[in-house]
């Protein structure tokens, strides 16, 4: 062979049908597995998730009250307000209150948990 001489070569590609499969796994799933375990499997992914959203919360909580706690502290030492660690705190704190379930009370407003309606009891 020479320099000059080109040279073209052929290769048969193979006829994938991969994406064929997962596409009747989808339509077999949808069809055939969600209306007779659609339900159940609805609540044990969400029991599954509901400890990691827990623990998330959890962890809010805990660095949204120290970052709270910290930036009251150092406002009242260093007599110079940080509002931005303040907000940043109760948001954490918020955040937390409503993956957790749990009920705080901030100047009187109650934040997180299942707050009842102003109206009947």
């Amino acid at each position: 062979m020479n320099k000059s001489d080109n040279v073209i070569l052929l290769y048969k590609k193979k006829n994938s049908r991969k994406i064929h499969w997962i596409f009747i796994g989808v339509i077999f799933f949808i069809v055939i597995f969600m209306p007779i375990f659609g339900t159940s499997l609805r609540y044990e992914l969400s029991h599954t998730l509901r400890f990691f959203f827990s623990a998330i919360g959890e962890l809010s909580l805990m660095c949204g009250g120290a970052l709270t706690g910290l930036s009251l502290f150092f406002s009242i030492v260093s007599r110079k307000f940080y509002l931005k660690s303040f907000i940043f705190g109760i948001v954490l704190l918020w955040i937390g209150a409503f993956m957790t379930d749990t009920q705080f009370s901030l100047f009187g407003y109650f934040f997180g948990g299942n707050n009842p309606s102003q109206g009947y009891y």
